[in-house]
């Protein structure tokens, strides 16, 4: 009988304890002064991302986040570039212009990788392909980057000090100078391959 009082007693104490967590946190916010919300553009982005890690049994080998920098990412992008910065709608115009601009010259991903993953160099454990409707391309271009603060935040939690950002690019041309990404494309692969490991990472457009 003791013990069930004590149980009763307990459960009543916890359900008093949230109870008050919610006035205090209530009574924080009416108290505090906490900013104003403004709108945020991650969740078109965030549908971008790509992510894998890759195991050899228990071993961590390999851990890549990707996001396809796509005319849809990139107009997220000057939308929170532009809000942050008071850009004028003007100012907003011109600057996505230039954004989508370089999408008609490359194809662009931000890729980020544990710092001991190194892919900017010439002979890497890791090698990335492009694959379109089957057909296979090389970068043009892998560099380490500082990831502007916009882009961390469409990465969300995967972003953190603990990795190295490259962006990647592509020729967004063929040798026929038609367009590698069209109207009818359907499937986006990413490739990385190692000796002994493949992984692909797909955007489907369908």
């Amino acid at each position: 009988m003791k013990h069930k009082l004590a149980i009763c007693i307990i459960a009543l104490g916890l359900l008093g304890f949230f109870a008050g967590c919610g006035r205090i946190v209530n009574w924080g916010k009416s108290n505090f002064y906490q900013g104003k919300k403004v709108k945020k553009y991650e969740s078109i982005p965030k549908t971008f991302v790509r992510s894998v890690t890759v195991y050899d049994q228990l071993d961590t080998q390999a851990m890549f986040d990707v996001l396809l920098l796509s005319n849809e990412v990139r107009t997220s992008y000057a939308d929170a570039y532009a809000l942050k910065r008071g850009k004028t709608l003007q100012q907003k115009q011109l600057f996505l212009r230039r954004q989508l601009e370089e999408n008609n010259h490359f194809i662009s991903f931000y890729i980020l990788a544990p710092h001991k993953i190194l892919l900017s160099q010439t002979d890497t454990p890791w090698q990335i392909l492009l694959e379109i409707d089957g057909e296979m391309y090389h970068p043009i271009e892998i560099k380490e980057v500082d990831l502007p603060y916009e882009y961390q935040s469409f990465f969300g939690k995967k972003f953190n000090r603990f990795k190295t950002v490259y962006l990647v690019k592509f020729d967004a041309k063929d040798i026929d100078d038609e367009k590698i990404i069209d109207k009818q494309t359907q499937l986006v692969e990413l490739h990385f391959r190692s000796i002994d490991k493949h992984v692909t990472l797909a955007w489907e457009f369908v």
